[in-house]
């Protein structure tokens, strides 16, 4: 449901609004502008679960209530009005709650993570497949004074997640020991510098450069948090390479891709229980990349359908994980970096000629993208290598140390 949320927190104009630099309304020219990404959002929910699992206390109720809490601020649009300039906001205090339960209900225990993170993978798909049939929530407007948000996810659905949760508070694991402070605050750390990177150089306004600067900028920063975080770092090196494939992605449809997906979600698991490594998970996902080259064609369709599913999950099942800030950054990295897919160098939207401020502006139709530039692909499978070559040092500072 976190991810579910996340997914859905931005304004459909949003790019309207960062590239229309003649109207008031511009990306930038508001202070307010730079809470109405989805990056804002995600690194919101990452600030909350990690300070809500931090001072939880050991209190097993904690999580628990968090969770209801959150539920019902994702609800709350249905009942009260949001403004939209909050409601990326409120969505991602509720998400972050949501996460602090996922997180710590997973604990260590390896099919508690299989779940937490099938769970966050097909998140979005659903998401997608419920907008198909009961109309997207996404009717934010940027551009529009006055605009109330919408509740993101289906009553029914947070009902349901609901009574799963309270059913579910019985049997939680122990509450983990608290990390020391500078392990545990790395994770809002990271969260607000990515943030950071994309309102000042990686939104769909920037030139060339800047874009380049803010990959590169956000891949340095989840090496360095990788690299601190011991032998859990690997999961964060999946999260990279996870998110690094929204440079493209799926521009076909029909039924066939979802028994792809399932097929390959089985073969990840499988995998990773049989020969767990990060490393050549990371590097499938960088092919996934590549295949964007090859923009409307089966051999993109299957790489995004099939193989992204199966190495996703072999990549992030591969590595165990200890510390729950490490699990929730590496869950929302995805989200997080998707932000810099959707400002791709040439992977704009396309839409049609509309008027808004009484100035002609060109508004992205939905699921309409135009294929990223080989600069941006080649950028993207960079980033999954570097995520590959970071969980190789991991695990060999990891081996050298069983062998001390």
């Amino acid at each position: 449901m976190a991810v579910w949320a996340l997914s859905n927190a931005w304004p459909i104009d949003l790019y309207q609004a960062e590239t229309a630099t003649r109207s008031e309304y511009a990306f930038g020219n508001n202070w307010s502008d730079l809470f109405l990404n989805p990056s804002w959002a995600a690194g919101v929910a990452l600030v909350v679960a990690v300070v809500a699992i931090r001072f939880s206390g050991g209190n097993r109720a904690a999580p628990v209530v968090g969770a209801v809490v959150g539920l019902t601020v994702l609800a709350a649009p249905s009942v009260v009005s949001v403004p939209t300039g909050l409601a990326p906001t409120t969505t991602g205090v509720a998400a972050g709650l949501l996460l602090s339960f996922a997180v710590s209900a997973a604990g260590s225990e390896r099919s508690a993570l299989t779940a937490l993170v099938l769970g966050a993978a097909s998140a979005d798909p659903a998401r997608r497949e419920a907008d198909a049939h009961l109309g997207s929530p996404r009717d934010w407007s940027i551009s529009l004074r006055g605009s109330e948000a919408t509740t993101l996810v289906p009553i029914a659905v947070l009902v349901l997640v609901g009574v799963v949760v309270l059913a579910s508070s019985r049997s939680l694991p122990p509450l983990p020991t608290r990390p020391s402070v500078s392990r545990w605050a790395v994770a809002p750390i990271a969260a607000v510098v990515i943030w950071g990177v994309y309102v000042s150089f990686g939104d769909s306004a920037s030139s060339a450069g800047r874009w380049v600067v803010a990959v590169a900028v956000t891949v340095a920063v989840v090496a360095v948090v990788a690299l601190r975080s011991g032998r859990d770092g690997r999961f964060l090196c999946a999260g990279l390479a996870v998110g690094a494939t929204t440079v493209n992605d799926v521009i076909w449809s029909g039924w066939w891709l979802a028994p792809l997906a399932l097929v390959g979600i089985a073969s990840g698991v499988v995998l990773a229980r049989r020969i767990p490594s990060t490393v050549p998970g990371c590097c499938a996902l960088a092919a996934v990349s590549v295949s964007g080259l090859f923009w409307d064609n089966p051999v993109s369709t299957i790489a995004y359908a099939a193989v992204l599913p199966a190495a996703a999950a072999f990549s992030f099942l591969s590595t165990p994980v200890s510390d729950p800030s490490v699990k929730a950054l590496g869950i929302l990295l995805p989200v997080m970096v998707a932000v810099l897919g959707f400002s791709a160098l040439g992977r704009r939207p396309s839409g049609e000629l509309m008027w808004v401020t009484d100035e002609p502006s060109e508004l992205p139709s939905a699921g309409a993208l135009i294929p990223a530039s080989p600069g941006a692909i080649t950028l993207a499978a960079l980033a999954c290598v570097t995520a590959a070559s970071v969980a190789f040092v991991i695990g060999r500072r990891a081996a050298r140390a069983v062998e001390r």
